[in-house]
């Protein structure tokens, strides 16, 4: 019995009774499958039209003012800040505090002159953000027009402390120097108790102690 191509037995002997292949020829090849084209990475999106950076914050823009800071984009780029004032602003915070072994210090010290005086039954932390180059630290004074950062006019009052007593200075290192403004009792820096010369910038190390006034004690922290 012939068999066509395809494996089929048939009883006619021109064409196959299962399939119709004409008996006797090569088996038709199976049509290959078309093969999938490459994938080619789509290149990113160009930026439409008219969208820019803003030179005042650096976020994207559509228009001349930006919808983030408001800023004039026809205007020249904003001068970029000192290294001292961006080392300073918003990285450091003076705390005061009343300490005790700085006021029996000075009553050593002082003698007579500091018998009377009483340390403060009660006086809070205080803090105060350094985010200005020079910082001044002394008493409020309408008489004499002084407005320091760093009021220590308390409550409670320290008696020590003068009105103009000492300023702080940025560093362009991101520290601080102390400058004692000629005043009355002094500042003193770090582990020794002597004053440090008036209008002479002194370094203040990190965690470094400035002790002035009758009890007064401040210490520079990172934010």
């Amino acid at each position: 019995m012939p068999v066509c191509a395809a494996g089929h037995d048939s009883t006619a002997t021109d064409y196959c009774d299962v399939c119709g292949l004409v008996l006797g020829a090569a088996p038709s090849p199976l049509p290959e499958e078309p093969e999938e084209p490459a994938t080619v990475p789509s290149a990113p999106a160009a930026p439409s039209a008219g969208v820019m950076t803003c030179v005042g914050c650096g976020v994207l823009r559509e228009g001349r003012f930006c919808e983030e800071c408001g800023y004039d984009n026809d205007l020249p780029a904003p001068p970029a800040p000192p290294a001292a004032v961006e080392a300073a602003q918003s990285l450091w915070t003076a705390v005061v505090r009343a300490d005790r072994a700085w006021f029996d210090e000075v009553r050593r010290r002082e003698g007579s002159e500091a018998a009377e005086m009483d340390f403060p039954l009660y006086c809070p932390e205080r803090r105060f953000e350094l985010d200005r180059e020079q910082v001044a630290i002394g008493r409020r004074s309408r008489s004499r027009g002084t407005n320091p950062e760093i009021d220590l006019g308390g409550p409670p009052l320290d008696p020590g402390v003068s009105a103009q007593h000492a300023v702080l200075v940025a560093r362009s290192d991101g520290g601080w120097d102390v400058v004692d403004l000629g005043s009355t009792n002094g500042t003193s820096v770090g582990d020794t108790t002597d004053v440090i010369e008036p209008n002479t910038p002194v370094e203040v190390p990190a965690g470094a102690p400035i002790r002035l006034g009758a009890w007064t004690v401040i210490t520079l922290e990172r934010t």
